[in-house]
Order: structure tokens, then C-alpha cells, then sequence
């Protein structure tokens, strides 16, 4: 196939490749401390560019899935 022949495919923009930490912060529903507690602790990834603080689409992934689910008590089921 020549390149003339390929056709144009578009990135998926469906998903950021990586959040700074306001927009990490929005998605994942928690606050700065407890941010923190989990990037000290090593149970999410994050990577320093420059001032900011980045973590990567995967990684958001990684921790959320990470997480224990919670099973709903008798007292919310009835």
C-alpha cells in the first residue's frame, strides 16, 4: 500500500492522554489532600512537569480500577 493509498485516521480525542491536577481533582471526585495521601503512598502515578503536576489517562485508570468496591450495607438495601 503506498502512502497515497492510506487513509487519513484520526486520533481518538475521546479521552485526555494525561490531567493536571485541577482536572484529575473534577474527574475523580476527591481533593487535594487525599491526592496527595495517594500519590505519597505510591497508589497513583504522577509525573512533575516542570510546576505541574500530570497524570496520565492510564494511570487515572489504574488507580480508579485499584480501588475497593464498596458493597452496600442491609441498612441501604431495604
Amino acid at each position: 500500500m503506498t502512502y497515497a493509498e492510506k487513509k487519513y485516521e484520526a486520533p481518538d480525542i475521546s479521552a485526555p492522554l494525561a490531567y493536571n491536577a485541577e482536572n484529575f481533582l473534577r474527574a475523580a471526585g476527591i481533593g487535594k489532600t487525599k491526592l496527595h495521601e495517594e500519590i505519597n503512598a505510591g497508589r497513583l502515578k504522577a509525573l512533575k512537569v516542570g510546576r505541574r503536576l500530570i497524570i496520565t489517562h492510564d494511570d487515572a485508570k489504574a488507580w480508579l480500577n485499584s480501588l475497593p468496591a464498596r458493597h452496600a450495607s442491609k441498612k441501604e438495601v431495604a
